[in-house]
């Protein structure tokens, strides 16, 4: 290699090493998919007095609750998901998946918004692709 080569291959990997983060950044600010889990308890304690509806099974338990005219609902994982992409979907009237409400990742509890009230939720993993579970309020 020659100085003038030497010298192009050093800022055009110093480029990529800077522009491919930058790039990544850019790219997954804006999704919804991640959702803001909640370890606050007196948020919890706040919003107990606003819950319409709870549904719950030996995986999840969920809370629709009502906040001035929003809502919102509270996603209670109780064990560790075998499929790490599982993302929370809204159930239809047709026992379909509807909107993408977000991500689920460990344990815990996981509070979304959402523009209106629902019938239900729908766990799916959407790499392979299968129905993890389903609660109806």
């Amino acid at each position: 290699m020659t100085s003038g080569q030497r010298k192009a291959h050093k800022y055009i990997w110093l480029l990529i090493a800077i522009g491919i983060p930058a790039l990544i950044v850019f790219s997954i600010k804006d999704l919804d998919v991640f959702s803001s889990k909640s370890d606050s308890i007196s948020k919890v304690e706040a919003t107990k007095s606003n819950v319409i509806k709870i549904a719950e099974n030996e995986l999840i338990k969920a809370s629709l609750i009502k906040m001035d005219s929003t809502y919102s609902i509270e996603v209670i994982l109780k064990s560790t998901l075998k499929n790490p992409s599982s993302l929370v979907y809204e159930l239809y009237k047709n026992d379909e998946k509807g909107e993408l409400i977000g991500q689920l990742t460990t344990v815990g509890i996981y509070n979304f918004e959402l523009k209106q009230s629902l019938k239900g939720i729908i766990i799916y993993d959407a790499l392979k692709e299968t129905l993890i579970s389903k609660l109806e309020f």
